[in-house]
């Protein structure tokens, strides 16, 4: 009986980290638990990837806008928040990516935002400028979302 207990476990905390290593996954539930309130859904869509570079376009409370996420030894982080500058390969390069992956990044964003409707796509643009995001808003929870991703910015 211990035996099949101890394979079970196994099994199961296996499945569990496949699923958090998936960033279809693990990016969605990290921004939720940081983020959503029982009265403001969070709907994160899409969330494309290119090595451990990922754009996720996300929408709440009728103010949306696109944030970079980038992989680290802690797993998935906000690196910045912004609008349709997200969706150039040379933008990303200038914010440090290497060549290869801002266009990989950037050709993934616009074939999964090409199946989206006109309203979801226009939320994602109205973020204006950008918002560079620190550790402590990374884990800062719902207040810090409310001084960061979701506060609009004038580009300068």
């Amino acid at each position: 009986m211990k035996k099949i207990i101890a394979i079970v476990a196994g099994v199961l905390l296996a499945s569990m980290a496949s699923a958090t290593d998936d960033p279809q996954q693990a990016i969605p539930a990290r921004l939720k638990v940081m983020f959503e309130r029982p009265d403001k859904p969070l709907d994160i869509a899409p969330v494309v990837v290119q090595a451990d570079w990922a754009i996720v376009g996300w929408r709440q409370d009728g103010r949306g806008g696109r944030a970079l996420m980038k992989k680290t030894h802690h797993g998935w982080s906000i690196y910045l928040c912004s609008g349709d500058s997200l969706k150039d390969a040379a933008t990303l390069e200038t914010i440090g990516l290497s060549a290869d992956d801002a266009a990989g990044l950037a050709a993934n964003l616009k074939d999964a935002e090409a199946g989206l409707d006109s309203s979801a796509l226009a939320l994602f643009s109205s973020f204006e400028g950008t918002v560079m995001m620190n550790e402590a808003a990374n884990g800062a929870g719902h207040a810090g979302h409310e001084r960061s991703c979701s506060v609009k910015r004038r580009a300068r």
